[in-house]
């Protein structure tokens, strides 16, 4: 009996004790890239250190549960990513931080990775970035705290979190872990831009009560806006690298083949790199997304476009409009993010069917798509 009730006590303390896995760098495992990635000793801690390169354990499987540890930064501008749940190579979620954006909105990030793009500029906001204060030079400590479909990350203040992700754009599936920095080629100065030590993960320990801490919900859509306005499906081409970026006309049928339905996000967002595999080797993509419309009778119906990165508006065929809210650093200064924000379209929709299609090319931080008719009152909305 009493060995009995020891092995029931034994279990007990297991299932309340998820298992730690401290991750030294000194020991084997770790995969680096990068030439000027090195794991170098200060003091007694083992340090790895980055300019623009990786380290990765393929040998640890996370899904749910807690990742700790200790970072550096300087005041150089500069990314200092980690990531999680990585499938493959550029198939992962992840966080970083923006260390010369110290304090303000997007000093830190959420951003899911598809076929090797960061999805950035589709997440934003509540969310998606929040402003943190960041003290170059010093230690700071990080936890990542991840449950099923939600996220959060702690900043030095382990009771509070800096930023909650209510719903993560990949499914939950168990990945390997890594961490890593870029440094863009114009910054100046030498020297690594990041220090990662003290890595701790915790397999199914999530610390965080979500359920509370997301009571309400979280959306781009304002609680005052209708639901059933939004455009929840596109019908949605092949893609096709573009070759006139002016995009005068639709493009051929044998480019775009067949399209498949596919349904928005809660906010009415379509990732396209998420479904539509990019043609190798390029760096603009684009593709058609297109719904039906039939209007009870003709006349002028509001649309609130989001889009990224350049999207052309054809209205039964007809170019309506064009706009390119590609990034660029400085000419001009445009970040490129999403949002129904971004443009407000008036459609000279005829009386029965209407096509609206809606090409929509991308090069970097994010290819998606958003629509959303204000009022909508007499129109059927098809994705086909």
């Amino acid at each position: 009996m009493i060995r009995i009730l020891l092995l029931l006590l034994a279990g007990m303390v297991s299932a309340q004790a998820p298992s730690e896995r401290r991750l030294s760098f000194s020991e084997k495992g770790w995969e680096l890239r990068g030439e000027r990635t090195a794991i170098v000793k200060d003091g007694a801690r083992d340090v790895l250190q980055v300019e623009t390169g990786l380290a990765y354990r393929r040998d640890v499987r996370f899904e749910n549960g807690t990742i700790d540890f200790d970072v550096q930064v300087t005041r150089r501008r500069s990314f200092v990513y980690v990531h999680f749940r990585v499938a493959a190579d550029g198939e992962r979620e992840e966080f970083y931080v923006r260390p010369h954006k110290s304090g303000l909105p997007d000093a830190v990030q959420y951003a899911p990775v598809w076929q090797g793009r960061s999805a950035w500029q589709l997440h934003h906001g509540p969310g998606g970035t929040a402003a943190i204060p960041f003290e170059p030079g010093s230690w700071m400590h990080v936890r990542v705290v991840v449950q099923g479909r939600h996220a959060a990350l702690f900043v030095e203040d382990m009771m509070k979190p800096a930023l909650i992700v209510p719903n993560l754009a990949r499914e939950p599936r168990a990945g390997y872990i890594g961490f890593g920095g870029f440094l863009p080629t114009d910054v100046p100065g030498r020297g690594p831009i990041a220090r990662f030590a003290n890595v701790v993960v915790r397999p199914d320990a999530a610390p965080f009560d979500f359920a509370a801490a997301l009571a309400g919900g979280s959306s781009r859509v304002p609680p005052q806006e209708p639901a059933g306005t939004i455009v929840r499906a596109w019908a949605l081409s092949k893609s096709f690298v573009p070759k006139d970026s002016q995009m005068p006309a639709l493009p051929p049928a044998e480019l775009t083949r067949e399209f498949q339905r596919l349904e928005t996000g809660p906010d009415g967002l379509l990732e396209l790199h998420r479904h539509v595999p990019v043609p190798e080797g390029s760096v603009v993509t684009a593709a058609v997304a297109r719904v039906h419309v039939r209007a009870a009778r003709a006349g002028l119906y509001a649309l609130d476009l989001g889009f990224s990165d350049i999207a052309t508006v054809f209205l039964n065929g007809q170019p309506l409009f064009r706009s390119d809210a590609s990034y660029s650093f400085d000419r001009p200064r445009r970040e490129g993010l999403i949002g129904y924000d971004q443009a407000r379209l008036y459609l000279p929709l005829a009386a029965g069917d209407n096509d609206l299609s809606i090409v929509i090319s991308d090069s970097f931080g994010g290819w998606g798509i958003m629509g959303r008719f204000v009022g909508g009152e007499g129109l059927q909305i098809e994705a086909k």
